[in-house]
């Protein structure tokens, strides 16, 4: 008696997911692994798995790839093709599903937008907190990976306003439209697309203007900025910030963050008192702040901006400005940073390195650039990047010192793909 072989049935809806987000499936193992880290359920995807999903070798799906796989995608469990769920041994059936959104809030947003009549107070509710998660997806995720779940939130809660009847829904949706558009900008700025940032921006701007959303309108402008900067306009971009300083109120951490950029483009431009001053203000109102924590009402896009990062950009300030302050403030920027795998890891190592090349202490410039260095290409973290690569003509002169020629040889590749005229953060 010969037993017949069991048929595969392809995962052709996996499949049809992966290719509308246009990444191959060694890219897509790479979204799902940054997901995993952003939403707390760290993974060891490959493209070997990935394959066998889309063949159906695996029919089943562990519940904790599923709810990174809902957040990579944006479907629901059953549009994503798995015949049945494997429950995952080690998930906490107590605790809250980290998915950007659930099964069950996808299905009411979707419904929400065949019924308009029920498009609701709930309905926001379920936006405010997808759009919370991809704020934090940014800080694990490539620009290029993240951007077409981006590009779908933004369709959405566009959608959904139009099928709004109530006022204060429409108020609350336009919120999220704005910062999501703000996202958006900050994404393509990192692929290199200027032209769609600005414009990104431009609607998320209108959006904190039509409601008086001071906060969204100062962290717009900050971000705005920075394209200003990249065009080689310290005088804009140094506007920019402080106007987005004094939008940003009563928010600390907004105005340090804004302030300390403004510091920089007026050091940029050998403005040196109006630096200093700016540079006093950002630590005065940053320096004694707790570091971000979930539910502390932080609000999503001054989330990457905690002690270290202040630290690593006053220390990067005050070495333009030859203040010999630079150093300590360098290392104890190195000193408290997170160990977490993030793109503001990269930024503060960036930064913290290039203040070393500043000073010549070239022993601890291999150090910090070789760790900034390899998390920059893990994470393609353009910011940190342009600051590694803006270090070469700097270090140029000295490569025949062993430790300056070992990180020339890490730096070429960093920019392979993207545009030159990077931006720091």
């Amino acid at each position: 008696m010969t037993m017949q072989p069991e048929l595969r049935a392809p995962n052709l809806a996996l499949r049809r997911a992966r290719q509308a987000m246009r990444l191959s499936q060694t890219e897509f193992a790479t979204a799902v692994r940054s997901a995993g880290r952003a939403l707390g359920t760290p993974n060891q995807c490959t493209k070997r798995l990935v394959q066998k999903w889309e063949t159906g070798e695996h029919a089943t799906c562990r519940a904790d790839y599923l709810r990174v796989l809902q957040a990579v995608t944006g479907l629901s469990v059953p549009e994503l093709g798995f015949r049945a769920i494997a429950p995952d041994p080690r998930a906490d059936p107590s605790g809250p599903a980290p998915a950007l959104l659930t099964e069950d809030s996808i299905g009411r947003l979707r419904y929400a937008l065949e019924h308009p009549s029920t498009v609701d107070g709930r309905t926001a509710d379920l936006v405010e907190s997808a759009t919370s998660r991809l704020f934090d997806l940014e800080h694990h995720s490539p620009a290029r990976l993240l951007a077409p779940t981006v590009d779908r939130h933004l369709a959405t809660i566009t959608a959904l306003l139009t099928a709004a009847r109530h006022e204060s829904v429409r108020r609350r949706l336009t919120v999220q439209a704005g910062r999501c558009s703000a996202l958006a900008g900050w994404v393509a700025l990192e692929r290199g697309d200027t032209a769609s940032a600005n414009q990104f921006w431009d609607t998320a701007i209108s959006a904190a203007q039509s409601i008086g959303e001071a906060s969204l309108l100062a962290g717009t402008l900050t971000l705005v900025s920075y394209s200003a900067q990249r065009h080689e306009d310290p005088a804009t971009a140094w506007e920019l910030a402080d106007s987005a300083a004094f939008h940003a109120g009563n928010d600390r951490r907004a105005a340090s963050w804004a302030l300390v950029r403004a510091a920089q483009y007026a050091a940029e431009l050998g403005e040196a008192a109006d630096a200093r001053h700016a540079l006093d203000r950002a630590i005065e109102l940053g320096g004694d702040l707790p570091n971000p924590r979930p539910g502390d009402g932080t609000l999503p896009w001054t989330r990457f901006f905690d002690q270290a990062r202040l630290l690593s950009a006053a220390a990067h300030v005050s070495a333009l400005l030859g203040d010999e302050r630079a150093p300590v403030l360098a290392a104890d920027a190195v000193a408290i940073l997170s160990p977490s795998r993030v793109k503001a890891r990269a930024v503060v190592m960036a930064e913290a390195t290039r203040v070393a090349a500043f000073g010549r202490d070239y022993e601890l410039c291999l150090d910090w650039g070789a760790a900034a260095c390899e998390l920059t290409e893990a994470l393609d973290a353009a910011l940190a990047a342009h600051i590694l690569q803006s270090l070469v003509p700097t270090l140029m002169p000295y490569a025949s010192v062993r430790h300056v020629r070992e990180l020339l040889a890490q730096l070429p590749g960093l920019l392979q793909g993207r545009r030159a005229d990077g931006i720091a953060r």
